[in-house]
C-alpha cells in the first residue's frame, strides 16, 4: 500500500485513462492534455514499479496488474459515488447535475421540448443533454443516464420502460403528384428516399432504414436519394418534397403536417425507448424524479403533448 501513497490524483487519472481505452478521450473528460495524461501514468508506473498498459496501434489495453488495480479502483470509486448520493439525499429538495445521453433525434425532438417543464418542477437540479448517435457506456461514468433500447445481459442497470416508436413512410402531396403514389414496397426501387446518416453505420434504435432493405433482393439495398443524420432534417426534407423519409408516426411535427403517410398498410419496425441508470445511482433522489417524470410524461402520449 506504501507504493500507492500520495498518488490519489495519479490512480484516478489511470482509472480514468483505463475505463475510456485511449489518452484522447479521457483528456477530454478530465479537460487535460494528452501529453499531460502520458506522463501521469508514466510517473505513477515509475513509482509502483509495475506496468499497467500496453501501448497498441488502436489505443491501450490493460497489463494483468493494470486490470486488477483497475477492478479495486473501481469498487472504491463506486463506494464514493454511493456515499455522495446518500449524502445528496439527506436535502429535502432534489439537486445536483443530471447527464442524460440520448439520440440526436430523441433529443432534440422530445427531450428538448419537455424538459423545461421538469426544470420548472425541480429548478435546483442541473441537467446536461449529450444529443449524440453514439450512445455512452454507463460504466465510464461520462453520464448518469441514457434513453436507448433495452441492453440485454447487464443486471447492473436498471432499464425502465418510456415509449414505443412505430417507423412508417411519408412523403408530401408534391412528391407525389410528381412521383406518384407507390403501391407496394417494390415500387420504392423507382422513388426517391431519403435516409438516416449513413445506413452502414450503427445507430442504437436501429431500424432507421428500413425502406432501404425491406423486400429487396438478398444482399442488395435501395439507394437513398438524400442521407442526413437528423430526424429534424429529414422531416423538413420530406416536406419540401426532396423524398420519401422513414419517420417514427409518433414525430411531434407530423400531426399539424401535411405529409402524407405512404403503404399504410405495412407494419414497419416498432423501437422500444428505456430510461437507463446504474444501479449504483439507484437512490439518488435527482435521477429517480428525473426517470418517474418522463414516464409519466410518454405514458400521456408525449406527441400529441407538444
Amino acid at each position: 500500500m506504501d507504493r500507492f501513497n500520495a498518488h490519489w490524483d495519479k490512480l484516478r487519472t489511470f482509472y480514468q485513462v483505463a475505463t475510456v481505452g485511449n489518452f484522447s478521450r479521457a483528456a477530454e473528460i478530465l479537460n487535460t492534455s494528452q501529453s499531460s495524461l502520458s506522463r501521469s501514468i508514466i510517473t505513477l508506473e515509475e513509482h509502483i514499479k509495475i506496468k499497467l498498459f500496453e501501448r497498441v496501434s488502436r489505443g491501450l489495453i490493460l497489463t494483468r496488474q493494470g486490470e486488477i488495480l483497475f477492478e479495486s479502483l473501481k469498487k472504491i470509486t463506486d463506494e464514493l459515488n454511493q456515499a455522495q448520493a446518500c449524502l445528496e439525499e439527506e436535502e429535502n429538495e432534489p439537486m445536483g447535475f443530471i447527464r442524460v445521453a440520448a439520440t440526436t433525434g430523441f433529443a432534440a425532438l422530445h427531450l428538448s421540448a419537455i424538459m423545461p417543464e421538469f426544470l420548472q418542477f425541480y429548478p435546483k437540479i442541473q441537467l446536461s443533454i449529450y444529443g449524440n448517435d453514439i450512445i455512452p457506456n454507463l460504466h465510464s461514468n461520462e453520464v448518469d443516464a441514457v434513453i436507448s433500447p433495452f441492453i440485454d445481459s447487464d443486471d447492473s442497470l436498471i432499464q425502465t420502460y418510456l415509449t414505443t416508436f412505430h417507423l412508417k413512410l411519408y412523403a408530401s402531396e408534391d412528391y407525389l403528384k410528381k412521383f406518384g403514389v407507390p403501391k407496394t414496397f417494390s415500387d420504392l426501387d423507382h422513388h426517391q428516399l431519403l435516409a438516416y446518416g449513413d445506413h452502414k453505420t450503427f445507430h442504437p434504435f436501429g431500424q432507421a432504414n428500413w425502406h432501404l432493405t425491406t423486400n429487396t433482393k438478398s444482399a442488395s439495398i435501395r439507394k437513398p436519394y438524400v442521407m442526413l443524420n437528423s430526424a429534424v432534417g429529414l422531416f423538413n426534407l420530406a416536406a419540401a418534397g426532396v423524398g420519401i423519409a422513414s419517420l417514427s408516426k409518433e414525430h411531434p411535427a407530423l400531426e399539424d403536417s401535411t405529409l402524407i403517410e405512404i403503404l399504410p398498410f405495412i407494419e414497419g419496425p416498432e423501437i422500444d425507448a428505456y430510461f437507463i441508470y446504474s444501479t449504483r445511482t439507484k437512490k439518488v433522489k435527482r435521477i429517480a424524479v428525473l426517470k418517474d417524470f418522463l414516464v409519466k410524461k410518454f405514458s400521456k402520449g408525449l406527441s400529441k403533448e407538444q
